[in-house]
Parts: structure tokens; sequence; C-alpha cells
């Protein structure tokens, strides 16, 4: 039982690692995010901003 633990840590260890790398290999440009300030209360725009959708195909 052991054994099986602690291959499902070094599994996911590895896992984690490899998803880094990757991570870290993206180009700049697909690492954006919302640059501006926020509003005291969210509203739809800021909410749709955040979540890096658009605003207006579902209501």
């Amino acid at each position: 039982m052991t054994g099986l633990v602690v291959a499902a840590a070094a599994y996911a260890g590895r896992y984690g690692i490899l998803a880094w790398q990757t991570f870290k290999a993206r180009p700049a440009g697909m690492r954006q995010f919302y640059q501006g300030g926020f509003h005291a209360s969210m509203n739809k725009r800021e909410a749709a901003l955040i979540l890096g959708v658009r605003m207006g195909l579902h209501r």
C-alpha cells in the first residue's frame, strides 16, 4: 500500500512539473489579464473582462 502512495505522489509531482514547464513556455501574449481598475461592485462588463468572454452572447 505504501508503494502505491509513493508512486501516486511521484506521478502527481511529475505531472505538476510538466504542467508548470508548459505554462512557462507559452508566448507572453497568451498570458494577458485584465489590467484595469474595478468599481465598488462588479457589473457584467467587469465580469466578462475577468472571465475573458465576450459580452452580449447570452443574456
